[in-house]
């Protein structure tokens, strides 16, 4: 579990997050759930909106 992802996304639907960043709103409940990672491009898009750095937003993905 992306628990600073799911803080980021606070009280906007999974959907709403997933049109923001071009992506289907099942993908981003697989991120969410650590499933699977977005592309670079996204997750640094992600990082410069959240003011919270890529590493440790996916942790998880930086440190296998």
């Amino acid at each position: 579990m992306r628990e600073l992802l799911i803080k980021y996304r606070g009280k906007r639907s999974q959907r709403e997050m997933a049109e923001k960043y071009g992506v289907s709103q099942q993908l981003w409940a697989f991120w969410e759930a650590g499933k699977s990672t977005p592309r670079p491009h996204v997750m640094k898009q992600i990082a410069i909106d959240s003011k919270i750095p890529m590493e440790k937003i996916f942790f998880d993905a930086f440190n296998q």
